[in-house]
């Protein structure tokens, strides 16, 4: 069994609260509406496009959140999302119970095959950071099921922020409540965040919320910030 990779996932960003945020997504402004059905073939792997009628699975940037895009691809020659599922933009919280951030967030569940989506590329010089919350069905998963989230960094290398290929999500302790995933890039100048799940049932669903990219200020900057604070009230004094 491989081991899961976490590259820093469950940890709180410290100090970051008041971080500036270069771009985001809590999936509020995307349409929720029917049943996803894709029209595509899935025998080939292909992009996901929004239908009449039925939840967004792709979203335009609109100035205020992020944009993202759907695809799919054929792992296990099967219907794909064609017979229709409950993915994409969702306020459904049956499962969930409330999203972290707003009222929606965005679900993927039963691709028969593997559903993903990645993200607009961010592109920022400096100390940053992305995060995203996630929640995990409590179900039967089976062993050929996975999770992979990752970031594509500066034109096309890859760094894991959760990896469960290979692994039984079951023996992961990751099911039944939000967790909060993070990768810190300040490494990095352009970064493109993408979320794949594999699965074939219903009742194997995840769902996504607060996605976010941050500016983490230095410890540095932040002295000096305590301190001008300090300089202004004895000035006032």
């Amino acid at each position: 069994m491989k081991n899961v990779i976490f590259a820093g996932a469950l940890a709180a960003l410290a100090g970051t609260a008041s971080a500036g945020v270069i771009a985001s997504t809590s999936f509020e402004n995307a349409m929720v509406d029917g049943q996803y059905v894709d029209t595509g073939d899935a025998a080939t792997d292909h992009d996901l496009v929004n239908n009449a009628g039925q939840s967004v699975v792709d979203f335009i940037a609109d100035g205020t959140e992020m944009g993202f895009d759907a695809y799919y691809r054929n792992t296990r020659n099967d219907v794909g999302l064609t017979d229709g599922d409950f993915v994409g933009a969702t306020s459904f919280t049956g499962t969930v119970g409330s999203y972290t951030d707003g009222v929606q967030g965005y679900e993927m569940q039963d691709a028969d095959g593997t559903m993903g989506m990645s993200f607009d590329t961010v592109n920022f010089a400096g100390a940053w950071s992305v995060s995203l919350d996630l929640f995990v069905q409590t179900t039967g998963w089976e062993t050929d099921d996975s999770i992979h989230i990752w970031a594509e960094v500066d034109g096309g290398s890859t760094v894991d922020i959760l990896n469960t290929i290979g692994s039984d999500v079951n023996d992961l302790g990751i099911e039944g409540a939000w967790m909060s995933l993070n990768l810190d890039l300040s490494a990095y100048t352009t970064a493109t965040l993408f979320v794949e799940l594999e699965s074939n049932s219903g009742s194997e669903s995840i769902y996504l919320d607060n996605v976010s990219f941050r500016a983490v200020p230095t410890p540095g900057a932040v002295a000096l910030l305590g301190l001008g604070g300090l300089v202004g009230a004895r000035r006032r004094r």
